[in-house]
């Protein structure tokens, strides 16, 4: 596959995995979660990457296939075709990146600050690679795992009993319990 169209597919996929829109910043952590070791096994393109990819997302921008909103976010047209995210097991670095987004948004609510769920949920999905349901299933089940430990849950996340292995003693160990 060619240098250009392998980066769009990239930035189509990050920007899929968004909700058809990110910034160029959170595109760029998507790509890295998802091929990371793509990029890696490239040679240059390691150290050239980034540069590239708002090079090929420019070029999407000439020729309609992106656009760039005022606040610079970038945002698939209507009816472009994204890729399915597979599924796939969670892993435990994953976990650990749910959970650090769930306590910080618990604590954030315990103390009755405000709670920046669209922002943590828009990182963590750029951070791990997983879709949006897939995130609001697992930050279910963390509030199920939370509770388990008498501490209040988040109100926005209905407790889910079907916890996977893993995410009791990653949340234990984010709650210093």
């Amino acid at each position: 596959m060619e240098l250009d169209s392998l980066l769009t597919s990239w930035i189509v996929e990050a920007l899929g995995v968004s909700g058809r829109t990110a910034s160029p910043l959170l595109v760029a952590k998507g790509v890295w979660a998802r091929h990371e070791e793509d990029l890696r096994s490239t040679g240059d393109l390691l150290f050239t990457w980034q540069v590239d990819l708002r090079a090929a997302a420019e070029a999407m921008v000439a020729d309609g296939r992106l656009t760039v909103e005022p606040d610079g976010r970038w945002t698939l047209p209507e009816g472009t075709a994204v890729p399915l995210v597979a599924r796939r097991t969670w892993g435990e670095g994953e976990i650990a990146t749910v959970v650090e987004g769930y306590v910080e948004m618990l604590r954030a609510e315990h103390e009755g600050r405000p709670v920046h769920r669209r922002e943590v949920v828009a990182d963590l999905t750029v951070r791990t690679g997983r879709s949006g349901d897939q995130l609001e299933r697992m930050l279910s089940n963390i509030s199920a795992v939370v509770q388990e430990h008498g501490i209040a849950p988040l109100a926005s996340c209905a407790p889910r009993s079907n916890v996977p292995v893993g995410v009791r003693p990653a949340v234990a160990a984010a709650l210093d319990l």
